[in-house]
Order: C-alpha cells, then sequence, then structure tokens
C-alpha cells in the first residue's frame, strides 16, 4: 500500500511538471503570436516580417546589455526601448510597403517575405553569424525545487508571469483606451468606422506598429533562454501563425486559447515521444490541419471584417 502510494505521487507530480512544461511553452507562444494576431486580426495582412520584429527585439536587449552591465536595470530598459524600435519599425514598413497592398493581401505575404529576408541579411552584417547572448538577471537562475520529481526554473515562472502581464495589459489597451475601441470598431466595420469619423488609415498604421511593438517585447523575453541570431524569429514565425488560425484570427482570448492548446498538445506528444521532437511537431501540425477541417474559423471565431473575409 505504501509502495502505490509513493507510485501514485510520483506520477502525480511527473504529470503536474509535464503541465507547467506546456503552459510555459503556451506562453511563449502567446508572447509570440498576439501582435500578429492583432495585425492579421484587424489589417488581414500576412506579415511574415514578424518573426523578424521578434528578432530585432531580442538584439535590440542585447545591444541594450552592452551598454548597462547591470541586468536587471538593462531589461528593464531594453523591454520599453524594443517596443519603440519596432514599434517605428512597423510603422515605417506599413507607410512604405503595406498601404499599398491591402487590396491583395496575397501580395502583403511576398512583400513581407522579401522584407523578412532583408532584415535577416541586416542583421547578419551588423551582428554577424554567431549567437549573441541576452542574459537573464541572477535572481531568475536556478530552479524552485518542490521535490526530487518536480522542480520548475524561475526564466520559465518569469515567462509565464509576463506572459499574464501582457494579457491584462492588451486587455486594458483593446477595450479601455481610445485606440484599442476604434480597432475594435475599423475591425468589425470600417466603412461604418469611417462615417463615425474614424480614420482607418491611421488605425491600420498604428495597429500595425502596436502588433510590431509587442512582438519586439516577445523578442527581448524570448531572447533570455533561446540564442539570438539573425534566425531567431523564423523559428516562431510558424507557431505563431498556427496559434494565430488555431485560436481564431485578431481574438486575444483565442489567441491565448490557441497558444495553450498548442503548447499542451506539444509538450504531450513529446512526453511519448521524448527522442525525436521533429516528429512530435510534425504530429502536432497534423492535428492542428485536422482540427482546422472541423473548425475553420478556429477556437473563437472573430465577428467582422475577418469573419467576412
Amino acid at each position: 500500500m505504501v509502495f502505490n502510494d509513493i507510485n501514485y505521487k510520483v506520477n502525480f507530480y511527473e504529470y503536474l511538471d509535464l503541465i507547467l512544461d506546456g503552459l510555459s511553452l503556451a506562453s511563449i507562444y502567446f508572447l509570440g503570436a498576439i501582435g500578429l494576431a492583432i495585425t492579421f486580426g484587424v489589417m488581414r495582412v500576412i506579415n511574415m516580417a514578424h518573426g523578424e520584429f521578434i528578432m530585432i527585439g531580442a538584439y535590440t536587449g542585447y545591444v541594450v546589455q552592452l551598454f548597462i552591465p547591470n541586468h536587471t536595470i538593462s531589461l528593464l530598459v531594453a523591454f520599453p526601448l524594443a517596443f519603440l524600435v519596432t514599434f517605428l519599425g512597423g510603422v515605417a514598413m506599413e507607410r512604405l510597403v503595406i498601404r499599398h497592398l491591402y487590396r491583395n493581401p496575397l501580395d502583403t505575404l511576398l512583400a513581407t517575405f522579401g522584407i523578412s529576408i532583408a532584415l535577416q541579411q541586416i542583421a547578419k552584417n551588423i551582428f554577424g553569424t554567431q549567437a549573441r547572448p541576452l542574459t537573464s538577471p541572477e535572481w531568475l537562475d536556478g530552479a524552485l525545487v518542490v521535490n526530487d520529481v518536480l522542480s520548475i526554473s524561475l526564466i520559465r515562472i518569469a515567462i509565464f508571469v509576463l506572459g499574464l502581464i501582457f494579457l491584462v495589459l492588451l486587455l486594458l489597451v483593446m477595450n479601455k483606451t481610445r485606440l484599442g475601441l476604434e480597432t475594435k470598431a475599423v475591425t468589425q466595420n470600417p466603412m461604418m468606422a469611417s462615417s463615425m469619423g474614424i480614420n482607418p488609415d491611421r488605425i491600420n498604421m498604428l495597429t500595425f506598429g502596436f502588433g510590431s511593438g509587442i512582438a519586439g517585447i516577445a523578442g527581448v523575453a524570448i531572447g533570455l533562454f533561446s540564442k539570438v541570431t539573425s534566425e531567431l524569429g523564423a523559428d516562431y514565425i510558424v507557431q505563431s501563425f498556427m496559434t494565430v488560425v488555431v485560436g481564431g484570427v485578431g481574438n486575444i482570448w483565442g489567441t491565448l486559447a490557441g497558444a495553450t492548446m498548442i503548447g499542451m498538445l506539444q509538450k504531450f506528444i513529446e512526453w511519448f515521444n521524448p527522442s525525436n521532437t521533429l516528429a512530435a511537431q510534425t504530429y502536432m501540425i497534423i492535428f492542428i490541419i485536422l482540427f482546422i477541417q472541423f473548425r475553420p474559423k478556429g477556437i473563437m471565431a472573430l465577428k467582422g471584417r475577418a469573419a467576412e473575409d
């Protein structure tokens, strides 16, 4: 009886560790995808350069740490600076390229794909091909040890908390600010919003910049545990699109649900086949394809322009 109780507790903590791993991965996917969800949902722009804005945010954090050796202070500076840099980059990209392609969404895919390649090459020319360190503060080193079976790394907890903070801030911005309310109006009915005095062109510009800025913040967070290279964004762009499509285009809660579903699913599949992560990702993609066949609008379908398109 005692042996059975011990075995039960060990299995319980192993499953709990698996769930926490899934939630940690889900928070990473949420951070990477939420900016894309806002951009894609409002503007219907297939932004293949979204991953490169994540990369720019990570490199911004690296540059900040070159000038500010205190890692805690450097992160406090890096997060808003990464948002500002990628916000301005997103606004410039929307003004120079995207605004001319709204009537041809597939053209935005080709244009942003070309921009992503260009941004990767620029990053290689500036920073080289070797991975650059983005160091977390010392107080995030180590792990929270519950017992011999379950331990949670502090950086994993920090990423999860950052995801929750992101969620709260986004809900406040979208529901309590003028920009958020006007963005919702343009999303649901751009012609009616225009007749009410809202400038859809301005909202599109600010929305694209806002989504890009969020990607920059996500880049700093992702860079804390991932290698900062010019290909960093390419590693997350596929997962970001899958998260947005599965959750429901342009829906914050849908993106959260999609990230949770994909993160938990990936860890669950890897648990059955820990030696082959590529196979696990393949099975996950197959499952998502089947899921979309039965629910093409995602877990939480968006109403308005995105739903009609």
